[in-house]
């Protein structure tokens, strides 16, 4: 069967899995679940991935979900691909920053998502929204400190800009002005350039 992603495309993420997948260039199946219409909600899906979120990762029968779990899955899987440095310590700064995308960026750009996209404008809990837009500059702030004078997050490409870029395309959208971070608008720019973007 080869390896098959569950996702839906809207999701940012399903994309950091689909990020990882596309730069491994290892071929795959895309199956959309559409969590509008409920389809994470069904039997069939929850029998792969019990929470009924996306994405989930079935390889031959080897079930992964949870983004980063799936990333860190695909850099063992396929080392050629060099998605994760092999030196320990290198390796170290990778967990690092794969750990820092879900809970600091993630964290709160996650739930301004969820009211953004799930929730009507009026039923929309505004504390939510606004605790995202005080709390993430000190998140980017960080984040281009570290990228000042490297490409990526880590120096070479590798799961950790998988990890943090997904998110971060929608920041704008929720309210949140990239502006002031120079080193991360440019690498934003250049991971859109990455033929794995747009897979």
């Amino acid at each position: 069967m080869g390896m098959v992603l569950y996702e839906m495309t809207m999701s940012p993420n399903a994309k950091r899995a689909r990020l990882g997948l596309a730069e491994t260039g290892a071929p795959f199946e895309r199956r959309e679940v559409n969590l509008l219409a409920g389809e994470q909600k069904t039997a069939g899906y929850k029998a792969i991935h019990p929470l009924g979120r996306v994405p989930t990762l079935d390889d031959d029968g080897v079930v992964v979900w949870e983004s980063g779990a799936i990333l860190l899955y695909l850099a063992d899987k396929l080392p050629e691909a060099r998605l994760m440095p092999r030196a320990l310590a290198e390796r170290g700064h990778v967990y690092q920053w794969l750990t820092f995308g879900e809970t600091s960026i993630h964290g709160y750009l996650g739930p301004m998502g969820f009211q953004m996209f799930r929730r009507a404008p009026e039923k929309r809990d505004q504390q939510v929204l606004e605790r995202g837009r005080q709390r993430m500059p000190e998140v980017l702030h960080v984040l281009d400190r570290q990228l000042e004078g490297k490409d990526y997050v880590v120096g070479a490409f590798s799961i950790a800009d998988c990890a943090c870029a997904p998110w971060l395309e929608l920041a704008p959208g929720f309210g949140i002005d990239l502006e002031p971070f120079p080193n991360v608008r440019a690498w934003m720019s250049r991971m859109r350039t990455r033929p794995s973007w747009d897979a």
